[in-house]
């Protein structure tokens, strides 16, 4: 029996197993290394194995290595390590297996993040998601493309089979192309026609009955969930939003009964309340308890509560979106997307709840330290020399401007790995919240986003200031716009300002406003100003992200891969 390798590893190598199987045979065979190249090529990769775990282990679990190439990268003993191990692919292939050759390599770490990615959605299929299946086919695709460019030793035949995702192809496939249905002899033939004409006739029969009962039964006005619970749009269940009233009319609107019970009964397109992957994930009412108000926008409101043990924040569109079948649509493709994405920099989505459609609500992990704008707002309120946020750490405050940025960079190489793109469009400090332990996480993925440009120059500031040019002018724009998004974040960062506060606060004076801003940013003659005491390095990247034209923006795996390495100096 082959003996296990460490867990640490067997972390590093997931990546070259997994291609190993799937490519099916190496591109280059080379030849075993010889006891010459095991002292000149292996001791030296031997003892530059256990720094880099070491040095990666502080801010990463071994298990997790591979799932963030950056943070393996950004340590130089792991960079030295994957050096060590392309010196040897180059020459022989070793008996024991060894990390890959061009981990590092900004191609690899682009394409590994994909990869990976594509895997994840395709192992999580389920019969609501068939329109997935094509990631597994891109994953197995792009086997080859990833040994190469990340020079994987194709080798360890301990794992020489990806069982979750074949497994997933053949179900895919009988879903695509379903096979020939059983031949039956005549006699079976007979006994099913039988039976298929007993169950029309029934259930002909039990609709005549039903028919009957509710011609002489007074409608209840109730509307029914994915698991059959029945509620009643004007019932005992109360909106939530309502928390402190629980009186018989449960939050229902006034007017018209029936116009009240048609409008809580109306069902939009793609409700996730009868969707049976996210019904799984349906919270009771009564099991969310301590409810209290935390934050109050123009398109929703948020409350701290608690759900077991578990501190959550909930989310539920305000009583006057609620009647507006567009906001509740995206309130709930919000929610879709919330529930689908799963990344420790990414806000956790712990459920969804509801009675009725008008007070249904989003459940998500609880950030106690608030979001980035309310700890800039307590920095800038501080003497200059009594400070706690700085560029680097100075031992006194767990969290850093650069933790934060690279926390969020990380969020971003997640969100701009999905097939199609996932693009946030609203980037800001007001959206990157903070966890009881100082880790920042992305949020907001939906509702609180402005719909459109004429919505966006009649707004605050809060709108304009992040967005692209060309986003500006209405043009076709990618998930760079996020980036430039990202640029405007270490602005914010830096000065402890929002972007261009100063000038919109004398717009009466000198008649500037969110339309000529907008003007000036989509120009390209107007930037967010940073500050002299911004270390150089940091400002050079900020500045690359704010460049005019996308193609000059860094991806956000370059961002996070540089952010991480100076994080490590």
């Amino acid at each position: 029996m082959t003996t296990p390798l460490p867990m640490a590893r067997r972390s590093l190598l997931l990546v070259a197993l997994a291609a190993s199987h799937a490519a099916g045979q190496s591109d280059v065979v080379l030849p075993a290394c010889t006891s010459a190249d095991n002292t000149t090529l292996l001791e030296p990769y031997k003892a530059l194995l256990a720094p880099c775990l070491a040095a990666v282990n502080q801010t990463l679990t071994p298990a997790g290595i591979i799932a963030n190439p950056p943070l393996f990268c950004a340590s130089t003993s792991c960079q030295s390590l994957s050096t060590a191990a392309g010196a040897i692919l180059s020459k022989c292939t070793p008996e024991t297996s060894v990390v890959p050759g061009k981990f590092c390599d900004p191609a690899c770490v682009e394409a590994i993040t994909g990869w990976r990615l594509n895997r994840q959605q395709c192992i999580k299929i389920t019969s609501t998601t068939y329109g997935l299946c094509y990631t597994c086919k891109k994953y197995l695709a792009s086997v080859s493309s990833v040994v190469a460019t990340c020079q994987i030793q194709d080798s360890a035949a301990a794992i020489r089979q990806d069982v979750d995702v074949l497994g997933m192809v053949k179900i895919c496939d009988a879903q695509t192309n379903p096979t020939t249905a059983p031949v039956t002899t005549s006699s079976e033939s007979n006994n099913t026609t039988y039976i298929v004409i007993g169950c029309i006739a029934g259930v002909v029969l039990l609709g005549a009955v039903v028919f009957a009962c509710l011609r002489t039964k007074k409608p209840r006005g109730d509307v029914y969930s994915s698991n059959g619970q029945s509620y009643r749009a004007n019932g005992s269940n109360r909106h939530l939003i309502n928390s402190g009233n629980n009186s018989s009319n449960g939050g229902g609107t006034s007017g018209n009964p029936s116009s009240t019970a048609h409008h809580m009964n109306t069902r939009v397109a793609n409700d996730i309340r009868f969707d049976a992957e996210l019904s799984q994930f349906r919270i009771p009412q009564q099991e969310i308890q301590n409810i209290s108000l935390l934050v109050k926008g123009g398109y929703g409101v948020v409350f701290h509560a608690t759900f077991g043990k578990q501190d959550v924040a909930m989310k539920q569109l305000l009583p006057s979106k609620a009647k507006d079948s567009s906001a509740i649509q995206d309130f709930m493709n919000e929610i879709r997307l919330c529930a689908r994405l799963e990344h420790p920099k990414i806000v956790k989505f712990v459920g969804i709840s509801w009675s009725t459609l008008q007070d249904l609500a989003v459940l998500s992990e609880f950030m106690s330290n608030g979001d980035v704008t309310g700890l800039i707002r307590k920095e800038r309120k501080r003497p200059e020399g009594s400070r706690l946020l700085h560029w680097y750490s100075d031992g006194v405050f767990p969290a850093t401007k650069t933790s934060i940025a690279a926390d969020t960079a990380d969020a971003l190489v997640y969100l701009h790995s999905f097939q199609p793109t996932v693009i946030h469009r609203d980037l800001k400090s007001k959206n990157v919240l903070l966890s009881e332990t100082w880790e920042a996480k992305l949020s907001d993925f939906g509702i609180s986003r402005v719909t459109s440009l004429e919505e966006s120059m009649t707004s605050n500031i809060g709108t304009i200031a992040w967005i692209a040019p060309e986003v500006l002018t209405g043009g076709r724009y990618t998930e760079k716009a996020d980036i430039y998004s990202f640029g405007v974040l270490m602005a914010e960062l830096d000065t402890l300002e929002v972007p261009y506060a100063d000038m919109l606060g004398k717009s009466k004076e000198n008649g500037f406003s969110n339309a000529r801003l907008a003007m000036m940013v989509s120009e390209g003659a107007l930037q967010p100003s940073f500050t002299e005491s911004m270390p150089s390095e940091l400002l050079a990247l900020a500045r690359e992200c704010l460049s005019f034209h996308d193609n000059d923006r860094p991806s956000a795996v370059q961002l996070s891969y540089r952010l991480h390495k100076l994080l490590q100096q």
